[in-house]
């Protein structure tokens, strides 16, 4: 097959790719900003006699948080819905789901030697914390932002390549059958 239908072919495959990457990218985007709207709004409702409204979201992250009130940001002297780390990592979500990291992409290599250290370093400060070593309140968000930002690069990267390769979604026009199907 002549180099430039193939070029052709592959240019239309990564723009339809990157136009998935990006439809995904927003719908992440909006779903974990839905969730940091919440985070910070339930003090704030608490603050604007909304109690109702506030306990409900206070128990729904309960199921997820301890919401122990020393390890909570405060807002007008009432708790965020979470504590720091998960603070840290839904605010990571949504910077991860915003801006990709490039970086996770370009290897297996990368994304396992980042994940890993994401993981190290939240291990390390829990444990740290845990023995009496320090107790550090920018320790835990920086942790869980990082970790959130990671995992959150990945299951976006992740999500878009499996709904652009999803078995409903192959054309009858694959570049094997281009090829003659000899691949």
């Amino acid at each position: 097959m002549a180099p430039s239908i193939l070029r052709a072919v592959r240019g239309t495959i990564m723009r339809q790719s990157h136009r998935a990457d990006s439809r995904t990218r927003i719908l992440f985007a909006a779903a974990w900003g839905t969730v940091c709207v919440w985070i910070i709004a339930a003090p704030f409702l608490a603050l604007h006699s909304c109690h109702t409204t506030a306990a409900t979201i206070y128990f729904l992250f309960s199921c997820i948080c301890h919401q122990i009130p020393e390890r909570c940001f405060t807002l007008s002297g009432y708790s965020l819905a979470v504590c720091h780390r998960c603070a840290g990592m839904y605010f990571g979500f949504l910077l991860g789901s915003l801006y990709g990291i490039r970086v996770l992409h370009r290897s297996v290599r990368a994304r396992r030697l980042m994940v890993l250290t994401a993981i190290a370093l939240m291990l390390l400060d829990v444990l740290a914390s845990a023995g009496g070593l320090w107790n550090s309140t920018a320790g835990r968000a920086a942790t869980g932002l990082l970790f959130g930002i990671v995992i959150s690069s990945l299951l976006v990267r992740g999500v878009s390549e499996f709904l652009h390769e999803a078995p409903w979604r192959q054309r009858t026009t694959d570049i094997s059958q281009l090829k003659g199907g000899l691949s």
